[in-house]
């Protein structure tokens, strides 16, 4: 097979490319059914309607815990009338779900009667059936409990039980098999060598098609050899529903998958305008279909939702379960290709009143397992449309709960491993909540509170003019909305640098030494422009810094790079240092805020956040870090 790099035969239109698989699908029957029991049965899909074996209750049965009477002795029975019943012989008693005695057709709340030694006294008639379950009243003998087709909950669990239903007809699970490739991949568990990497696109997939009530078989990572996958994918096929192919379907040039389903089967289509999940691949494989999923997370999973899914309820027989959906606004302009189907990760937070929520984007990279693992929702923009403008209302696929969502906390802006401890405590309360920090950069978030997304903004701008952190940025930019700006802390900032510090790397003037190499932060952070603040005052120029172009998104990042080796010395906080092993170099004292608009104040959430900053248990554990400094943590320091 040629090494050359392989073009996309035809882009397909996203839908176009479903009608053609669940066209082709068409011509598989439904899977056969199978019998298991009843205690087995939640999540599966029923294969035939079930009827009650019996009746539930099987007999009379007590509602209430009291007494058992007979009803026509206490006719004309009031409270200047009681009467009074010999026990056990006129009145018995009796639990909730206790079979009424034979005679007894009527059942007195224990509260509603006067207990005497050998007797009761009742204030008030009984009428016949009172607080009595009668035979058959949750059930009956043959009655229709559950129709064909229908996915089993455990409440219908519940119901067949109590009808005395022990086997349920179900659809056979549809088996799906997963076939990762990659040369440079090991399973999860085995430790990956150099040039290797953890193969987690299976797990995670696997764990999706069990949850939409497949079966899936993983298998061990595929080499990129055209004869392997070809030899891997036949054997799948035999005792397969689906095979699905992880990576390979692109236009590289070990992208095999298009070409080993064309020469084994038909390829209805490769590539589809959508994004992320650009290079799929579907195609049959004798009775099999088989789709080439992308090697990127995200667009693995996109791909494997809207092409897999439908495929698996077609087998069932059954309708794609619709998720909840809401409409959200969203406050910034979200440009997208003409003619691409695009589907975004958002974030939802309240808008500071009784309007939509706002959808806020997360990182749109196809890569970004951590924008698809913090996602609340799906917004697709649809091929015939450029984009969304600002202040757009878009329709938002629900991947949590409502009530998740309600007790999120979106934080937007600088990265600090305070907000860890933050939000780790924040999901110890009772009730939960859950702090979504999106590392942004200070001045990002605080464009993002300007813009109405998040309820607050972590921040560290030094404003060289002043000296001062903050209130300058705040004042020019925001200077509109009202909000309070709230310390989280001061932290040590200097230069990471590797174990035993080989550069004897020992100011920040050292970064433009020709044989230090520099990982730096992303333009509008506020250790970016700490570091040019820097530089500046030693007369450097940026340009003369070896790796000055090169951004990581957080200090921990930075850390990274360094204990890897691809970078000499990186401007980070000393708590990073010590979570990677490195040495550090002092530079300064920083003051690290969050800015909260006004309008979220009263929310009992953002209450809560207020109040933990002050607790010293969350203090203590954040000094604990290293290089933190909580001697304002807590208090107002600008309030507009």
């Amino acid at each position: 097979m040629s090494a050359d790099r392989r073009v996309y035969l035809k882009m397909t239109g996203a839908e176009q490319a479903l009608e053609m698989l669940l066209s082709r699908a068409g011509e598989l029957p439904v899977l056969p059914a199978e019998s298991i029991p009843t205690t087995q049965a939640s999540g599966r899909v029923t294969a035939a309607p079930i009827y009650a074996c019996t009746s539930a209750p099987t007999f009379p049965a007590a509602a209430m815990d009291g007494y058992a009477v007979v009803s026509a002795l206490t006719f004309g029975a009031s409270e200047a009338q009681p009467v009074s019943l010999c026990v056990p012989q006129e009145a018995e008693p009796a639990d909730t779900g206790d079979a009424l005695p034979e005679g007894k057709d009527a059942v007195y709340k224990i509260e509603d009667v006067h207990e005497e030694q050998g007797s009761i006294t009742v204030l008030a008639a009984a009428w016949p059936g009172q607080h009595v379950r009668l035979v058959g009243e949750e059930v009956t003998a043959g009655e229709l409990l559950v129709t064909s087709g229908e996915w089993i909950g455990p409440q219908h669990i519940g119901l067949l039980l109590a009808a005395q239903v022990w086997s349920v007809p179900v659809r056979r699970r549809p088996v799906v098999t997963l076939i990762p490739t990659g040369t440079e991949c090991v399973p999860a568990g085995d430790e990956p060598g150099d040039g290797q990497f953890v193969e987690y696109n299976g797990p995670m997939l696997a764990a999706a098609l069990t949850e939409w009530g497949a079966e899936p078989q993983l298998l061990a990572p595929v080499e990129d050899q055209p004869d392997a996958l070809a030899d891997a994918i036949v054997g799948a096929t035999e005792d397969s529903d689906l095979v699905a192919v992880i990576a390979g379907s692109s236009a590289g040039r070990e992208d095999f998958v298009p070409h080993v389903i064309s020469e084994l089967g038909e390829l209805l289509v490769h590539g589809v305008r959508m994004m992320p999940g650009k290079p799929l691949a579907l195609g049959w494989i004798a009775d099999t279909p088989v789709i080439g999923l992308p090697g990127y997370c995200v667009a693995a999973w996109i791909a494997l939702d809207n092409y897999a899914r439908p495929l698996i309820c077609h087998l069932l027989g059954v309708a794609v379960p619709e998720r909840p959906r809401v409409q959200a606004r969203v406050q910034r302009k979200l440009p997208s290709s003409a003619g691409m189907r695009e589907v975004i990760r958002v974030a939802l937070c309240d808008s500071g009143g009784d309007e939509k929520p706002i959808a806020v984007p997360l990182p749109r990279a196809s890569g970004s397992i951590t924008s698809l693992a913090r996602a609340h929702g799906l917004l697709a923009i649809e091929a015939g449309s450029e984009g969304l403008d600002a202040g757009s209302e878009a329709d938002v696929e629900l991947l949590v709960s409502l009530e998740e969502i309600q007790r999120s906390i979106v934080t937007i802006g600088s990265h600090d491993l305070a907000l860890a401890v933050l939000a780790e405590r924040l999901a110890q309360r009772r009730p939960p909540l859950a702090l979504l920090s999106l590392s942004t950069g200070s001045a990002e978030g605080l464009a993002a509170l300007g813009r109405g997304e998040g309820f607050m903004a972590g921040t560290h701008l030094l404003d060289p003019a002043t000296q001062q952190y903050n209130i300058a940025y705040i004042q020019r930019w925001l200077r509109e909305l009202p909000l309070i700006l709230v310390n989280l802390t001061f932290r040590q900032v200097g230069l990471l640098v590797s174990p035993g510090n080989p550069k004897a790397i020992s100011d920040v003037g050292d970064v433009a030494r020709d044989d230090v190499t520099l990982i730096n932060r992303q333009p509008g952070s506020g250790t970016r422009v700490l570091l040019d603040f820097l530089l500046q005052q030693r007369s450097i120029q940026p340009q003369a810094v070896r790796g000055y172009e090169r951004e990581a998104y957080t200090h921990t990042m930075v850390a990274e790079a360094i204990r890897q080796g691809s970078a000499d010395a990186g401007l980070g906080i000393l708590a990073a240092a010590r979570v990677f092993g490195l040495d550090f170099v002092p530079v300064t004292e920083e003051r690290y805020d969050l800015a909260i608009p006004k309008v979220f104040l009263d929310l009992d959430k953002v209450a809560a956040v207020l109040q933990l900053l002050r607790d010293p248990s969350f203090q203590s554990e954040v000094t604990q870090l290293g290089g933190y400094s909580l001697r304002s943590t807590g208090e107002a320091v600008h309030e507009q």
